[in-house]
């Protein structure tokens, strides 16, 4: 038994060529025939919501159970053993499980056995038997911003997640439960009193993972200048500070916007604690500023202070402190508020997993959560903001949420 609608009509003829059809369609089908983003994430929706229809409960089990996890711990096996980056450095070209490990410098037989479930998960290519060809994915695996995420999900994202069932049940099921300095990361830290980026300050090796890791999950996501048009924030602009961007990471954000407006570079902002802007990356004309978002906001009446998830990584009680620390600053009828942040739809099966997934990490790592379009304006009300517009694009995930001081 599977999870298709059996054939009631009885034209098993028909339904055999129209599955033949569609056979021979998939496997002719070439990713980079595709130009549209939207289009290309609506062809993954709709390739997700047909394997989920067409495979068992079992195949079901399976894949996200078994499968899954077992690319992980592949993928943890090879970053640790450097061997994408040495098999890149010794030419890319197409390579034996004897010849990679030696390369690696390990046993060959064991390896193997993880260069197989990389290939039959279509993460290797395997192009004859026991041959092996780099693909898209593993050169990706040879940035620090890509190659960070098998190493931050193992000692920081499964971990926690390892512990949450039994918090949970310790503590009657309650969302209220967690708190940002007593959840189920410190649980699985061991650690208590002190919040996950407490924790990061005295373990340097771990925080460097974790900004690594969302340096590359903003790489790859919509630009935000995609979402919300920037030369809005041109109009009737005065002098002074333009943007300053509140917990900007090492700058990527500020970077795209200095790059669409290169004579507003030296009106730009960058702010983040000292140990993260110290790796900026954005012009040299941009001002970086160590800041806390938990002190008063330092840059006064600038058009816009934009946000980008920082919110989600913080309950309710919190994420007000951070945005009356903000509030004072801000020009009423002039500055703008931008948050680049989820918007949990009301029907969330027509949202990506990516959506459902973060809201448990954000869960056990940080007490937090995703937030819906009414909790957000819940919150932002409690703040003294009004929001004006929320900007969408089906090419991202993520919304820009436009609002002023009421």
């Amino acid at each position: 038994m599977t999870n298709a609608t059996p054939n009631t009509n009885g034209d098993s003829g028909h339904s055999a060529g129209c599955s033949t059809d569609l056979l021979h369609l998939l496997n002719a089908f070439e990713n980079t025939s595709i130009d549209s983003e939207i289009e290309r994430s609506q062809l993954i929706s709709a390739a997700t919501t047909f394997l989920a229809r067409l495979q068992s409960p079992w195949e079901t089990i399976r894949r996200h159970l078994v499968d899954s996890p077992a690319v992980q711990l592949s993928l943890k096996v090879c970053m640790d053993l450097e061997l994408f980056q040495k098999w890149k450095d010794a030419g890319n070209g197409d390579k034996t499980a004897a010849e990679l490990a030696q390369l690696a410098g390990c046993d060959e037989e064991l390896l193997q056995r993880f260069l197989r479930h990389l290939a039959v998960e279509h993460l290797l290519a395997e192009v004859a038997p026991g041959t092996y060809e780099q693909t898209e994915f593993t050169l990706a695996m040879c940035t620090p911003h890509f190659g960070a995420w098998p190493q931050y999900m193992h000692e920081t994202v499964l971990d926690t997640w390892k512990a949450m069932p039994k918090v949970l049940a310790d503590r009657g099921y309650k969302n209220d439960s967690l708190t940002v300095i007593d959840g189920a990361f410190q649980v699985a830290t061991h650690t208590t009193g002190q919040s996950i980026f407490d924790y990061f300050a005295s373990h340097p090796g771990q925080a460097k993972t974790f900004n690594n890791a969302m340096t590359g999950y903003g790489a790859e996501r919509c630009s935000w200048l995609d979402i919300f048009p920037s030369t809005n924030l041109l109009e009737n602009v005065v002098e002074g500070p333009l943007l300053v961007d509140v917990g900007g990471n090492i700058g990527h954000d500020v970077e795209k916007f200095r790059k669409r407006h290169p004579d507003k570079a030296s009106r730009l902002v960058l702010q983040d604690l000292p140990a993260v802007v110290g790796d900026a990356i954005c012009g040299d004309s941009v001002q970086v500023m160590p800041h806390n978002f938990f002190e008063p906001q330092p840059v006064r009446h600038a058009r816009a202070y934009y946000l980008h998830s920082v919110l989600h990584d913080w309950p309710d009680a919190n994420a007000l402190q951070i945005l009356e620390n903000l509030k004072p600053a801000m020009k009423h009828g002039y500055s703008k508020l931008l948050l680049n942040e989820i918007v949990v739809l009301d029907r969330i099966s027509t949202s990506s997993p990516q959506v459902t997934s973060f809201d448990l990490a954000m869960m056990g790592l940080c007490a937090a959560q995703e937030r819906t379009e009414l909790m957000w304006r819940t919150l932002l009300g409690r703040a003294g903001f009004k929001v004006i517009k929320i900007w969408t694009s089906e090419a991202a995930v993520e919304s820009i949420i436009e609002a002023e001081i009421v």
